[in-house]
């Protein structure tokens, strides 16, 4: 039988009614007993999710056995009665048209007269945010502007929003939007539970298609700024999980490009700058240049939104500062000016759009630095990508990194020494003992 894919939806929660340790038992599942997760918005409600096969199976509370009330037995798409079985022998669920490597939701509701239903459980591949704050053009709503959802590496029912979302005063419906399945038809879309908009800092739950409704932000802009939203689509709840106030929405990633540039003058495939602090607005590339132009793009594969500079062929030097500008075609009427290195160099690029400025070091930026002053028997290193981590002692230790949104990336647990790869970023890098006590935190810019 192929692996089963197992999580329980909801921990056992302290409620009025007691919880019991229902489990199913038989061939239908991997394990002979596999035991069902109470919902903690019901306690009357246990539920299973994964892959099932078909075969036989009855339910047990922990005392009895549980067997279909008379007639049906099958409980594929549809809710049956169950009752205590009182004779051996007597006949079991049976599930006969199951679906290989497909995930399944068995819900069992207690209570005087038990019930269950096993169903076919809807996996999205993707999910995008479309609507008002994230459009680009200034009536009626575009596939092409909707963004994609980052999907949970361990839950595949979990996708998160992480962006800015602003109130768009110009277009169509400018602070409303929802979510779809696809960004090439509007087939399948997610919207809030009821007949009206919602406010997005009220979001709790969603449904599949029916009526148009959407969430909302106000008008006056109270809501604007960097979040971070999580959708469960097979609860079909939304969570505002992070809201940061901001009123500009800054790129979530800038470009370079240029012949002074390794990539040379393409917008398919520029330079990629780290991205250091996107509430701030603040970017970062380190690298070797040529004598020649650059400038930076806003978005990849398009030409018409840049930063530029205020100067015509303005040459960069060392440790100097120089202001920047954005030149939108068709938004803006700026000369597409240029950056000009003079020289080849190895050196580090730092734009700031909160300032509009953009300052230049030679080098390349690849530090640690301690966020505190901490015992030295813990260190961490981190050279061209590579983090070592260690401890004097011989005790057992745990590593985290987090990325710049305070997402974990990496956790291992070693003795002595150990060391990780990571991809040019920005990162907080944690050094904890068995106690889950921190023992030394640094930042590292790769």
């Amino acid at each position: 039988m192929k692996r089963i894919i197992l999580f329980l939806l909801a921990i056992y929660a302290f409620s009025t009614l007691q919880a019991k340790d229902w489990a199913i038992i038989g061939d239908a599942l991997e394990n002979d007993t596999t035991y069902l997760g109470q919902d903690p918005s019901n306690s009357n409600v246990y539920k299973y999710v994964g892959e099932i096969t078909t075969g036989e199976f009855k339910l047990w509370d922990g005392t009895d056995n549980y067997i279909p009330v008379c007639g049906m037995n099958d409980p594929m798409g549809q809710e049956i009665g169950m009752e205590a079985q009182a004779i051996e022998g007597q006949t079991s669920f049976g599930l006969k048209y199951v679906k290989d490597a497909q995930m399944y939701v068995i819900t069992l509701v207690d209570g005087a007269s038990p019930t269950i239903k096993v169903e076919l459980a809807d996996v999205f591949e993707h999910v995008y945010l479309i609507g008002g704050p994230v459009s680009t053009t200034g009536s009626n709503w575009q596939l092409s502007d909707a963004r994609e959802l980052k999907r949970d590496a361990d839950n595949q029912f979990i996708f998160y929003y992480r962006g800015f979302l602003i109130y768009n005063n110009s277009g169509d419906e400018p602070g409303a939007f929802k979510f779809l399945s696809s960004n090439s038809n509007w087939e399948t879309s997610f919207h809030p539970v009821g007949p009206a908009n919602v406010l997005l800092s009220q979001a709790s739950t969603m449904r599949v298609n029916g009526d148009d409704t959407k969430w909302e932000l106000p008008a006056d802009g109270s809501e604007n700024g960097y979040y971070t939203i999580k959708l469960n689509t097979l609860e079909q709840t939304i969570e505002v999980l992070e809201f940061t106030p901001s009123n500009v929405a800054y790129p979530e990633k800038v470009y370079l490009t240029g012949d002074a540039m390794p990539c040379g003058w393409v917008n398919d495939n520029p330079e990629v700058m780290i991205t250091t602090n996107i509430i701030e607005g603040k970017y970062m590339w380190s690298g070797n240049v040529v004598p020649g132009q650059f400038k930076f793009l806003k978005v990849k594969n398009y030409w018409g939104s840049c930063y530029v500079s205020t100067i015509e062929d303005q040459l960069i030097e060392n440790g100097g500062s120089y202001t920047v500008i954005y030149e939108g075609w068709g938004e803006t009427s700026v000369n597409d000016f240029k950056f000009v290195f003079s020289e080849s160099k190895e050196c580090t690029i730092s734009l700031d759009l909160s300032t509009m400025s953009l300052e230049v070091r030679e080098g390349i930026v690849n530090s640690i630095v301690n966020v505190d002053n901490q015992e030295e028997k813990y260190f961490i290193t981190g050279l061209n990508g590579i983090l070592k981590a260690g401890s004097h002692d011989p005790t057992p230790m745990e590593l985290s990194v987090y990325d710049l949104l305070g997402h974990e990336i990496y956790k291992n647990n070693f003795v002595s020494k150990t060391q990780v790869t990571v991809s040019k970023g920005f990162y907080i890098v944690v050094l904890s003992d068995q106690k889950n006590q921190v023992c030394k935190t640094v930042k590292y810019v790769y």
